[in-house]
């Protein structure tokens, strides 16, 4: 056992050094790559390519966005441009081309709303390279929006007047579309049609949260129900932990042999008893976790019927339809992103109740055993919980930030850095951590026992991974870090004992003490109220000292967990009695008196 408590304790540890180097690997910052020389590292933000732009080879390519709801209409095309530090003299980015075409796009579509006719997109030529055009009845003079230039049709693989006259369509049926989306009674249609929307999320919200009301409730009674049936383990377990009889001794009187059959079959029911109570609350924490998984999946129904909702208005709104790409890309990644991390909170907190579970109705331990781990169990699941919780929140937060662009190589260098300085300076912490880890694990003691840690006992209140708190006869309350515990004398571990021992005088028959202490103790364990808190008989050990005082006898009194204080009063009460009335004295200190008379000298000088 020792020797498996050293592994256990160097396997956590190990555990933990695993954990810290991963951090500081993971958060080093990003790996060197190799370089080539027409291409510089990707790491410098003057070699990278800007948001928006697809490199291809010799040619970089940007989007042309519609200024209604920013559906991508075609591409514009430019060289390469490997250093934007250093543009070479006459080339234009393409992301500076795209941004001039995009912002004469929203120039020229906001006109349309004054326009008594629907412009015209036509098609010049201007030096030599076809340019896309739109006149309208407010300027004497067409407006260029785009130049069709040979990197565009050589990307394209077109003559320049075809990918023009394509360019022209697109941007005239747009011309068409805004205008048909920009008329009043469209306008007042697509509004009354986001009422609508809107009406029905507000009524399924309404019963959403009607039916998350009545999940509460529920859930109310079920934590009451379950909080009860765990007191109730609580209680057997102050009471029958150490019910488990020993096998009898040859030298067990005839009619204790013969109440070995009744109470073995009293012993099986207990169990049975003890395995039902379990089961019926593993029962209720199913529906426990039935009832959060309801609360749960409306949670997230109500978040996505709302999310749909609002995109919904969002695309058939005109004044809103230019933010509708954005409402489908990076917000719809989110809610994915945090639905899987909820969801695998909820696998593994069930997987752990499951395997908590199977820990606690195993079969072939005791009954003391199992009493013991029902009750620990809680604070380890909980634990468990709460690590797996905290790991998958910090993978979701991490993965949010990537989400919106953050650069998560700083933060998570920065993070480990620290993270290391932490760990130096707060040493006590981890030594209490995993202390308290093994605490647990070792079961060393629980809530509800009364122990002994160095120069303190009391009744243990709280255990958690970080301190222990006992509840003294005084009533003072005691917390002493897990890191500070090395010896622990549990002193109600699935039973405990009485050691009574008392000095009688030389002057009494030995045989004649030890029939008056057996008469006690079988007098004792005969009734039922003391039977209950003692598993075993009595036993009178014998003389265990001889000294000047007299006769040391002592007596075990094996007892259920926590009954020991009790039994012991009414015990030596007892005793007290007893001996009164057979006459026994009780051992005194020997002493010699030696009298000399002393003559009266005179002295003279």
């Amino acid at each position: 056992m020792v020797q498996f408590n050293r592994c256990l304790r160097l396997a956590v540890r190990l555990v933990l050094i695993g954990l810290i180097t991963l951090a500081l690997v993971l958060g080093s910052g990003a790996i060197a790559q190799g370089q080539l020389p027409s291409l510089p590292a990707s790491g410098n933000s003057a070699f990278s390519t800007p948001n928006g732009v697809r490199r291809h080879g010799e040619y970089e390519t940007a989007s042309i966005r519609s200024p209604l709801d920013r559906k991508e209409l075609f591409e514009v095309t430019s060289p390469t441009i490997f250093n934007r530090d250093s543009v070479p003299e006459g080339l234009l980015p393409v992301e500076v081309r795209a941004e001039e075409v995009n912002e004469r796009l929203w120039r020229v579509f906001y006109r349309i709303y004054t326009s008594q006719q629907v412009p015209t997109v036509t098609i010049a030529t201007l030096s030599n390279q076809p340019i896309v055009q739109i006149s309208d009845d407010q300027s004497s003079r067409p407006i260029r929006l785009v130049t069709v230039t040979e990197p565009d049709a050589d990307f394209n693989s077109k003559t320049l007047d075809e990918l023009a006259q394509e360019w022209q369509t697109i941007l005239q049926d747009e011309v068409i579309r805004f205008r048909q989306l920009g008329t009043p009674e469209v306008i007042i249609q697509r509004i009354w049609q986001a009422l609508q929307i809107l009406l029905g999320l507000l009524l399924v919200s309404a019963v959403i949260w009607f039916l998350r009301r009545r999940l509460t409730r529920r859930q109310q009674t079920l934590e009451s129900l379950y909080q009860t049936q765990l007191a109730a383990i609580t209680a057997s377990t102050s009471l029958e932990t150490s019910a488990e009889e020993v096998p009898p001794k040859p030298t067990a009187p005839p009619e204790r042999m013969a109440g070995e059959e009744p109470e073995a079959s009293a012993m099986a029911n207990m169990r049975s008893q003890f395995l039902t109570t379990v089961q019926h609350q593993f029962s209720v924490q199913r529906q426990l976790d039935v009832n959060r998984f309801l609360k749960w999946a409306l949670f997230w129904v109500f978040i996505l019927m709302w999310y749909v909702g609002i995109a919904r208005i969002v695309a058939i709104v005109p004044l809103l339809m230019r933010w509708s790409l954005y409402v489908w890309a990076t917000p719809l990644a989110f809610i994915a992103l945090w639905f899987g991390i909820s969801l695998a909170i909820r696998i593994s907190s069930s997987l752990i109740d499951r395997l908590t579970l199977s820990w606690k109705t195993s079969p072939y331990l005791p009954l003391g055993e199992s009493q013991r781990i029902a009750l620990r169990t809680t604070t380890i699941s909980n634990a468990l919980k709460g690590l797996t919780t905290s790991v998958l929140v910090i993978v979701g937060i991490i993965w949010t930030l990537s989400l919106f662009n953050i650069p998560t190589g700083s933060i998570l260098a920065g993070g480990a850095v620290i993270g290391l300085a932490v760990s130096f300076g707060s040493q006590s912490l981890v030594k209490d951590l995993v202390n308290g880890c093994l605490i647990l694990i070792e079961d060393q003691f629980a809530v509800g026992d009364v122990v002994q840690i160095g120069e303190k006992s009391g009744l243990v209140e709280n255990l958690n991974l970080r301190v222990t708190q006992l509840r003294n006869s005084e009533g003072q309350l005691i917390t002493i870090p897990n890191s500070n515990i090395t010896d622990v004398s549990n002193l109600t571990r699935l039973w405990s004992r009485v050691d009574f021992s008392i000095v009688v005088a030389y002057e009494n028959d030995p045989k004649q003490v030890f029939s008056v202490l057996r008469q006690v103790c079988e007098q004792l364990y005969s009734e039922p109220e003391w039977r209950d808190r003692m598993p075993e008989r009595p036993t009178v050990l014998g003389i265990d000292d001889l000294s000047h005082t007299g006769m040391l006898v002592r007596v075990w009194l094996k007892t259920a967990p926590m009954q020991q204080w009790i039994v012991g009063r009414e015990f030596r009460l007892r005793v007290r009695q007893a001996f009164e009335t057979n006459n026994i004295q009780i051992g005194k200190p020997q002493s010699i008196n030696y009298n000399t008379s002393l003559e009266d000298a005179t002295f003279h000088n």
